[in-house]
């Protein structure tokens, strides 16, 4: 006597069956390797960018390149879908020389890193020139180089 398709133990026949636990596979699979992923790069983006970590699992794009006609670095920062948000002159807040090419390896990691704050491996921190004294203001208040009110 043949039992029903329930009862014989599986409810799909074997190649059925096969795809099935093939497809629970790789969407595990592909959830557990985009877990740990950050966002891939906008076509915007230049190549060369570096995604930072930001606070709460989100972070932004940033470029950086030395200008040596004018002496400036001049930085883009783009959000994660590569959206601008600061594209101009960046400067130093060492207030030393702009930061040669060779400088200009953006820490990604920094807690001081925002999207309008550039913060490089060798230490330095670079910021709008637009916004300079603002954001000079912010740094010395989170490093406790000055007194808030």
């Amino acid at each position: 006597m043949k039992l029903p398709i329930g009862i014989r133990g599986s409810s799909m026949p074997g190649r059925q069956h096969r795809s099935a636990i093939a497809l629970c596979v790789g969407v595990l699979l592909s959830d557990l390797s985009l877990a740990g992923c950050k966002h891939a790069r906008p076509e915007n983006v230049p190549i060369d960018s570096v995604y930072v970590d930001g606070p709460w699992a989100e972070g932004w794009w940033q470029h950086c390149s030395y200008l040596a006609t004018q002496d400036v670095d001049h930085c883009q920062t783009f959000n994660w879908g590569g959206g601008v948000i600061k594209n101009g002159e960046f400067s130093p807040y060492d207030g030393g020389t702009a930061a040669k090419e060779s400088e200009l390896t953006i820490d990604n990691h920094s807690r001081l890193a925002g999207p309008y704050i550039i913060c490089l491996k060798n230490g330095r921190i670079l910021l709008p020139k637009s916004d300079f004294e603002n954001q000079k203001e912010f740094i010395d208040r989170i490093t406790g180089k000055s007194k808030t009110r």
